[in-house]
């Protein structure tokens, strides 16, 4: 066994991980209680909150991977510096899930939902994820879609089938949350404020 490459590996995966967690985890955490406390000023914006595409926001950044490197170059990352170049890759694809996640348990947390409404959720995000990443696969494969055409050599091209992707999952993302809104309780309590961190 490679020993060395192992060691490696957990590098690149492992402490990006945990900058990943740590700062999309805090932003999540942040704006959970910025979120808390709009909502205990207007409970009636609970309910409409249901309807925020943050899934389309989170899957289409994650699909970006390909522009990674220009993101790195903007933070000071040489692209070519080997273990450093993929870590910041790797704690760029954890960041957003992190946030993401952190945010949404809060949430959970605070004001729970019927099983209906987290059933329709969980669909939501599935079928969010679909949709963004069949343009990626089909790409990938050299197939008849939209996808082919996601990472042409014409800039221009590239931005107009991005949009038409992010447009795509934003109204699949939007439809089903208004799925969920008629199964959702009209009247939300948060949890007391003590109760928060146990």
């Amino acid at each position: 066994m490679n020993w060395t490459a192992l060691v490696q590996h957990l590098l690149i995966s492992l402490v990006p991980w945990l900058g990943g967690v740590v700062v999309g985890g805090g932003l999540g955490y942040a704006c959970a209680l910025v979120g808390r406390r709009l909502f205990s000023a207007r409970p009636g914006l609970r309910r409409l909150s249901m309807l925020l595409p943050w899934r389309t926001i989170v899957v289409n950044l994650l699909l970006l991977y390909p522009v990674f490197p220009i993101i790195l170059r903007l933070i000071g990352v040489p692209v070519r510096s080997g273990v450093p170049a993929q870590a910041a890759i790797v704690c760029l694809w954890v960041l957003p899930l992190a946030f993401a996640f952190t945010a949404v348990v809060l949430f959970e947390y605070w004001y729970s939902s019927p099983l209906v409404v987290r059933l329709i959720a969980g669909a939501r995000t599935l079928a969010t994820a679909s949709v963004a990443v069949t343009a990626d696969t089909q790409r990938a494969a050299g197939r008849g879609s939209i996808g082919v055409s996601l990472y042409p050599t014409g800039y221009p091209q590239v931005i107009s089938t991005l949009l038409t992707v992010v447009l795509l999952t934003l109204m699949v993302d939007v439809l089903i949350g208004a799925l969920q809104l008629p199964f959702s309780r009209s009247s939300v309590t948060a949890r007391p404020a003590q109760t928060v961190i146990s």
